[in-house]
């Protein structure tokens, strides 16, 4: 997917009949709409496990990236970053014409991003476009919720997940967006019990998947309902973040920054949290980069930062 960015004012919301704050599925008409209503957009290959898989490389991890593109502008821009950011790229060429996936998203001057989002070609991942000897390998297959709308996706995520842990693998999947989890959350919870060791989520998603009108009641019914899940890891804004491992839960506080863009921050968390996963730190020492990480992308707009991280 490539991300198309631009700052408004917060008028404009209702002048575009935008959902502030949230991920709204639309059609490659709308999206078109949206892209033409941008007076100087910033432009970047994203997409949230782009994101998550981009930094996780920056950082110093051994990554690469499954997904779908078409033979179009935006997919020829998305394969040239997958390359100039130094991820093994394992990314397929669709054969019908649906478009690469495009993202417009807003953000308002309270540092809020609105995306507004065509899947294109990227939904339409199948069981045959992945690369299974790089599943094989991998030690963490990390999964975007995104992608559990069709069946032919949600099909090469159950066939990936399962071929990943045959080898030894550990799963990873990202809720998303409370959207997607309210779509999906009998499967979710399903896939989650039977395949997944690490889920990633903001106390949003948690809520949602969980029935329930707290964050506390959500991380007790995750203890109980998923023993068998590895770490819970879930993102609380400016309050910092969770994580339950073993039944026990420990908070981390949130690293300082100036909130321009909120565009990536949980992407960047969870690349940063990966990325500890991956050198076998510890989980303090995790949830430390990858809070320094959420920050260092709010601190700028976009999601590919040029200011050095520290």
């Amino acid at each position: 997917m490539v991300d198309s960015l631009q700052k408004i004012e917060e008028e404009v919301i209702d002048e575009l009949e935008l959902n502030k704050a949230r991920m709204t599925l639309v059609d490659k008409d709308r999206s078109n709409v949206l892209l033409d209503s941008m007076t100087s957009p910033i432009r970047a290959a994203g997409g949230s496990a782009a994101n998550t898989a981009y930094w996780a490389a920056q950082l110093g991890g051994n990554v690469g990236f499954i997904g779908k593109i078409s033979e179009d502008e935006l997919g020829e821009q998305f394969k040239a970053s997958v390359k100039d950011s130094g991820l093994k790229d394992f990314t397929v060429f669709e054969s019908e014409d649906n478009q690469t996936g495009h993202c417009a998203i807003f953000i308002t001057p309270d540092g809020e991003r609105t995306m507004n989002t065509y899947l294109g070609a990227g939904a339409f991942l199948t069981v045959e476009d992945l690369d299974e000897k790089a599943i094989e390998s991998a030690e963490i297959l990390y999964m975007e919720g995104y992608l559990w709308d069709r069946p032919t996706s949600k099909d090469a995520f159950l066939h990936a997940a399962n071929l990943n842990k045959s080898t030894g693998g550990k799963n990873a999947i990202t809720l998303s967006d409370v959207f997607c989890v309210e779509m999906h959350r009998d499967s979710f919870v399903e896939f989650i019990k039977e395949s997944i060791d690490f889920v990633f989520c903001n106390e949003e998603e948690i809520m949602a998947l969980s029935k329930k009108e707290t964050a506390e009641e959500a991380f007790d019914y995750f203890k109980k309902e998923f023993p068998n899940l590895e770490e819970l890891v879930c993102t609380l804004g400016p309050k910092g973040a969770v994580v339950v491992s073993k039944g026990e839960k420990v908070h981390y506080d949130a690293t300082e920054a100036k909130v321009v863009d909120k565009t990536g921050a949980g992407d960047y968390f969870a690349a940063g949290y990966l990325y500890g996963l991956q050198q076998k730190l510890s989980i303090e020492e995790s949830a430390d980069i990858a809070n320094r990480s959420a920050a260092h992308v709010i601190s700028e707009v976009g999601v590919r930062p040029t200011k050095n991280f520290s």
